[in-house]
């Protein structure tokens, strides 16, 4: 696998989110041991459009209101965690190439 070298924070957040492309949501898969499917890849485009209407990344209640309007899909918690374990929306916000949700430790 090519590795192609993306200006990141010390997180691994991309630094300019206009950069993003999506051999860098490829490349962060791969190092997270993240296998995206269908769901994954939805739920990642879901967040970059969430952070174009609103102008930053959505923490779990917000994400989960705007699947339910955008995609008419009824996720929780749990299910977003059992797709991405530990942090659903760092991870999901790190995928999509955003900066790191303010509220995410």
């Amino acid at each position: 696998m090519l590795t192609t070298l993306f200006d990141r924070t010390n997180e691994g957040f991309l630094r300019n989110p206009e950069q993003w492309c999506w051999n860098y949501t490829l490349q962060v898969a791969a190092e997270r041991s993240i296998l995206l499917d269908d769901e994954k890849i939805r739920l990642i485009h879901l967040v970059r459009a969430f952070h174009a209407q609103f102008g930053h990344g959505p923490s779990m209640r917000p994400l989960i209101r705007f699947a339910r309007e955008q995609l008419g899909i009824s996720y929780d918690s749990i299910r977003l965690t059992l797709l991405f374990p530990d942090r659903p929306t760092y991870l999901l916000a790190m995928l999509a190439g955003i900066p790191k949700p303010p509220h995410c430790l």
